[in-house]
């Protein structure tokens, strides 16, 4: 799991410590917003960031409950946003195809993805385009996750978070049981 917490990773151009840049996006808001302005002054936030022209995270696949592991993240006070390549348009339309309001920012243009780079895989020493999750303190990085999101490592997301609120990781006893195949 230290991995994860890793300082630098490749492909991106911030690191645990570092701050997202205050590029000001299309949101779901239906204005231009930084990434500061989806967290309340003094919260944690989980940010999944996608640069590519996908979906931030998959539809659910059956059993998975994007609900009830929202409702863990509210417990624990912790906004959750998504920073994607996907056009607004694009991104309200994956909103009610996961049926959730997720709050999002469009960067669709690249720039803040030419800011902090783009998240690298490496499998076999191949290098592939891939996703992360944020870990955040407003808009300073705790923690950087390769491929997490509400349905991929979200027991090490919930890891994380323990972290960053100084606590010691636990077992983690999800809602719900997806099935894959």
């Amino acid at each position: 799991m230290l991995s994860t917490f890793s300082p630098k990773l490749p492909g991106l151009n911030i690191s645990v410590g570092s701050f997202l840049p205050r590029i000001l996006l299309p949101s779901s808001e239906g204005m231009e917003l930084a990434p500061i302005d989806m967290v309340e002054p003094g919260a944690l936030a989980v940010c999944i960031y996608n640069p590519g022209a996908v979906n931030p995270f998959p539809l659910p696949p059956p059993g998975l409950d994007y609900p009830a592991r929202m409702a863990m993240l509210a417990e624990r006070e912790v906004a959750l946003y998504v920073i994607s390549g996907l056009s607004p348009d694009r991104l309200a339309s994956w909103q009610e195809r996961v049926g959730l309001e997720v709050p999002y920012l469009s960067d669709e243009k690249g720039a803040f993805a030419a800011e902090v780079g783009i998240p690298i895989k490496q499998v076999d020493e191949r290098n592939f385009r891939t996703h992360a999750a944020f870990i955040l303190h407003e808009d300073r990085v705790l923690a950087i996750l390769l491929e997490t999101d509400l349905a991929h490592n979200f027991e090490g997301l919930l890891a994380a978070l323990d972290v960053a609120e100084g606590r010691e990781p636990g077992v983690y006893e999800l809602p719900d049981k997806p099935t894959y195949g």
